[in-house]
């Protein structure tokens, strides 16, 4: 690959009930992203058909700077925090694209 592209991606398990302020949560931390100096692509959201409290989030980052940058916001981790505490389980992450089908 000749230029090689970052994602932020996270796993939620939310608790029953709290599908709608995750998503409403979620869309303030997408909000907060657009607003920073380097802004990541689209972000995505979706959600289980089969197992709605199933949610994946994803977006691409311009490079692991950005990345950092993003994570060195104080509000940041505030709003990552407010997300988590609608879950049962959070694991949000960093991760590398090392292949694609074209």
């Amino acid at each position: 690959m000749s230029e090689e592209v970052y994602y932020t991606l996270g796993a939620w398990h939310v608790k029953p009930g709290a599908e709608e302020a995750f998503i409403a949560a979620w869309k303030n931390l997408e909000a907060l992203f657009m607003s920073l100096p380097q802004q990541p692509g689209p972000g995505t959201l979706v959600q289980s058909i089969d197992q709605p409290q199933l949610l994946y989030s994803f977006g691409s980052w311009p490079s692991m700077e950005a990345i950092r940058a993003m994570r060195s916001n104080p509000r940041v981790p505030e709003m990552i925090g407010q997300l988590s505490a609608l879950c049962e389980e959070a694991k949000p992450g960093t991760f590398r694209v090392v292949a694609t089908v074209s």
